[in-house]
């Protein structure tokens, strides 16, 4: 049974150009409306995989469309891609579950992958009988509000010109560039009067990168790489049923109640590595700097190999961070 999408934007170039990328050559049903209000009409008769919606629209905006659908249906992915990713706040994406916010303009591919990473996961990591092939490559697609994907190729045509347009029309603060790049994320620091950190599209696709290997392991559920503030930079996950919004607000909020609990025991140095052993799953998490990294592992995995794989990870990391690549 295909999987059914439901695009919405009150720009009809957009609604086609959207509908032709998820259509093209795909194994989904996708349809396209003007509103949320005939949106939610529409879901109401046809239920829905996946809602891939703008937020800024007349009427009903898209936030309060996905708060609806959410009543309607829990199970819903959800994308979100506007041209004003600050109009989705971490502590919002997270009451919503919001799945992926992705920021115009935005590439054919991108989209797709972000679809696929939701609606068919397995499909794009390989099998552990195929990892002696050379897995094929893809651009980074999914990342949680408020982070903007990968960088891609930028669009040409009708999709380049109209988005660019409706970027310029809306976009009231752009983001500086970083180290001579774009910002694709860009972080308040959580200490006072303290400057903020950037990381642009060539850092976080690193970091995607750098997790890869680690995810493709057959015990790995997921891997998920946050800021202490809870804004998910990037991931790997084999489960579409794991929110990693919420999942990376609640492990910063954990790791932070640690912190202090330890303090407060006279812990000198707060610890950097947190495992929480389980009968049908064990999660391992580690701090550097004001980054998290979370491994979700099966019962058959060795927690010492993990635990040594997920520091590794950490100093790849830490060291794009840092822009020593």
């Amino acid at each position: 049974m295909l999987k059914r999408i439901l695009v919405v934007d009150d720009d009809p170039n957009v609604r086609r150009i959207v509908s032709l990328a998820l259509t093209d050559d795909s194994p989904y049903d996708v349809h396209a409306v003007s509103s949320a209000e005939a949106a939610l009409l529409h879901i109401a008769r046809h239920p829905v995989d996946l809602l891939f919606t703008d937020i800024r629209m007349p009427g009903m905006n898209g936030l309060e469309l996905v708060q609806r659908v959410r009543e309607l249906d829990p199970k819903t992915a959800v994308i979100v891609f506007t041209v004003s990713p600050q109009d989705l706040t971490p502590e919002r994406a997270a009451e919503l579950q919001i799945d992926c916010l992705l920021e115009k303009p935005v590439s054919p591919e991108r989209m797709r992958l972000a679809v696929d990473l939701l609606l068919d996961p397995i499909k794009l990591l390989p099998r552990p009988s195929q990892r002696g092939e050379q897995a094929p490559s893809h651009e980074p697609a999914v990342v949680s509000a408020p982070v903007a994907p990968t960088s891609g190729p930028t669009p040409t045509g009708p999709l380049g010109q109209r988005l660019a347009a409706l970027r310029a029309k809306k976009q009231t603060a752009p983001l500086a560039p970083a180290q001579g790049a774009p910002v694709a994320v860009r972080l308040t620091s959580r200490a006072p009067g303290a400057v903020g950190r950037s990381y642009s599209d060539q850092q976080i696709e690193a970091m995607r990168q750098a997790l890869k290997e680690l995810a493709l392991e057959p015990d790995v559920q997921c891997a998920l790489l946050a800021d202490m503030s809870g804004i998910v930079l990037t991931h790997w996950s084999r489960r579409r049923d794991i929110n990693v919004t919420v999942v990376a607000a609640l492990a910063a909020g954990n790791t932070l109640a640690l912190a202090e609990i330890g303090r407060n025991l006279g812990q000198q140095a707060p610890g950097h590595l947190v495992i929480h052993e389980g009968q049908d799953q064990s999660i391992i998490m580690a701090t550097m700097a004001d980054l998290l990294l979370l491994i979700a592992i099966g019962p058959n995995a060795s927690l010492g190999w993990a635990r040594i794989a997920t520091l590794r990870a950490c100093e790849d990391v830490l060291r794009i961070a840092r822009g020593a690549e």
